[in-house]
């Protein structure tokens, strides 16, 4: 069909009662909250570069299930002890209505800015950068923990075959070149290592349930009660595991930062960010509990799953695990690198951020500066790590720690905002008024949890190290909005709103639609 715009001055609004305008520079522009949008697929990254099994791949690879068992349950143990399962369980039902409250937005719309621009479209520019940095500020944490878990891998397979060191040196030529390869392939483009990303993961992941599976069988057929007991609910170190556990799917949603990208992109990332939660949701849950059975006498700056095996009698698999896990945390970093450096490129094409991060690759069309830029402070993160007293592993647990809590703030206001933005488009129904109700309720009070009461140390202080971070982007922000106002009110308006989706606020009179040509109308093929 066709839809003919008719040209409106600069600032005039179509029903403005439901906050949708419809405005001609050259082109067809329609706006939300009275701001005007930029199509996704117009910001210069490569279009129609990823199919369905590609936008999949790289939900999959950003949550990294075999990254997850190898190093989520010892996370979920080092905070809560025997609740560990329980917090998975609880991880995976936040996780679920999470995506399917962001899928709602994602069959409408779609953008390379992620939950921001899905935020702002409820709440408003102000929050939408808030969850636009906040996720950026996760999807950094994890590119760099992640780094420093490949290195931990790599290590680990390599003294496998009798090639390991302690020495400095190594380890630091380790850093160098995970950090290498993470840059390299999101440098390349999202298809490449789409491509690698989901065989990746399923060989990773059976090697490491070959693990699983003897953890079950060297503890004998019997239930660990202690595990399973419900009064573990009750205690607050379950739900400070809990954010670390929600963490474990964290990155589940960065499909939805390719609407530049995808074909048939609102169906195909609508579909995958349920998909991808509800497989991870499986993995983990078969993997922590018997993960939690040998977690005693764990040395904390060694990968873990070896040492599982050598304590279930499968030592002979550790070579292929070490070698398989090493591979997917290398997988890891250039999924989160991915989705990191397109949040950069989307806050700096809104003036958000400096214009040096929307520069795009003449050959490859990606963000490359922000990737280039997400791999130094990688490698600057595993070599402080590599350095420290505290162990590798232990850095690793608290930096991914202190990066969920941006998924967390991300989460919650996009959850905030979606029943928003559909009552305001005639689209809020009973069923998604209570799935994103319970979505809030269960995030509010996983994040209440863990600050009151008061955690254990460090526990207690991580959330504020996020904090501190998130403000210094907040006062950039309040900076924008002081200086350069017209800036600050375009965060969030890369988004294109599917065919159907037009036609049906056409439908609703929400966006005006012309029955005939005049001279200054502009017609547009749909």
């Amino acid at each position: 069909m066709s839809i003919e715009v008719q040209p409106d001055s600069p600032g005039s609004e179509v029903s403005p009662a439901e906050g949708v305008e419809v405005r001609e520079r050259g082109a067809q522009a329609v706006s939300l909250g009275g701001r005007r949008l930029t199509a996704a697929e117009g910001t210069g990254l490569a279009r129609g570069a990823l199919g369905h099994w590609g936008v999949f791949a790289q939900g999959l690879a950003a949550a990294a299930p075999s990254v997850a068992i190898a190093s989520v349950p010892f996370s979920l143990y080092t905070a809560s002890g025997k609740g560990a399962a329980w917090a998975a369980i609880v991880g995976l039902v936040i996780a679920v209505l999470i995506a399917t409250t962001i899928g709602y937005q994602a069959r409408r719309t779609v953008t390379s800015g992620s939950l921001g621009t899905y935020t702002g479209n409820g709440l408003g520019p102000g929050f939408a950068f808030a969850a636009g940095f906040s996720l950026l500020l996760g999807y950094i944490g994890f590119a760099t923990t992640g780094t420093l878990g490949g290195v931990l891998y790599v290590d680990a397979f390599l003294e496998e075959i009798g090639l390991g060191s302690q020495a400095s040196w190594f380890r630091l030529l380790l850093v160098a070149v995970v950090v290498g390869v993470g840059v390299y392939l999101p440098l390349r483009g999202a298809s490449l290592a789409a491509k690698y990303e989901l065989i990746f993961e399923v060989v990773a992941v059976a090697a490491i349930f070959v693990i699983i599976v003897a953890s079950y069988v060297s503890y004998g057929w019997r239930i660990d009660t202690e595990q399973w007991n419900p009064s573990n609910l009750g205690h607050s170190s379950t739900f400070v595991a809990a954010v670390t556990a929600v963490g474990a799917y964290a990155g589940f949603e960065s499909v939805a930062s390719l609407g530049a990208e995808a074909r048939d992109a609102h169906r195909t990332i609508a579909r995958s960010l349920l998909r991808v939660v509800l497989i991870l949701g499986v993995l983990y849950i078969l993997a922590t509990y018997p993960q939690v059975l040998h977690f005693n006498g764990i040395d904390g700056d060694k990968a873990v799953l070896p040492q599982l095996a050598d304590a279930s009698h499968v030592s002979w698999i550790n070579p292929v695990v070490s070698a398989a896990v090493s591979v997917a945390f290398i997988v890891f970093v250039t999924a989160v690198t991915t989705s990191a450096a397109r949040s950069l490129f989307t806050l700096a094409h809104e003036g958000a951020l400096p214009q040096v991060f929307a520069k795009v690759h003449p050959r490859y069309k990606t963000p490359w500066v922000g990737v280039v830029f997400v791999g130094a402070l990688a490698l600057v993160f595993a070599v402080v790590a590599t350095f420290s007293s505290a162990g590798r592993l232990v850095f690793d647990v608290y930096g991914g720690y202190v990066a969920t809590w941006g998924f967390l703030v991300s989460y919650l206001l996009v959850v905030i905002a979606t029943p928003i933005w559909l009552y305001r488009i005639k689209a809020l129904t009973p069923a998604r008024a209570i799935v994103s109700g319970l979505a809030i309720a269960a995030l509010g009070y996983v994040i209440v949890s863990n600050v009151y009461p008061v955690p254990a140390f460090p526990f207690s202080i991580l959330p504020f190290v996020f904090l501190g971070i998130l403000a210094v982007g907040l006062l950039w922000y309040a900076y924008l909005r002081v200086a350069r106002p017209e800036i600050a009110a375009r965060v969030g308006s890369i988004q294109t709103l599917s065919t159907e989706e037009q036609e049906r606020l056409a439908d609703l009179g929400i966006l005006e639609v012309l029955d005939e040509e005049a001279p200054g109308h502009r017609t547009v093929d749909r």
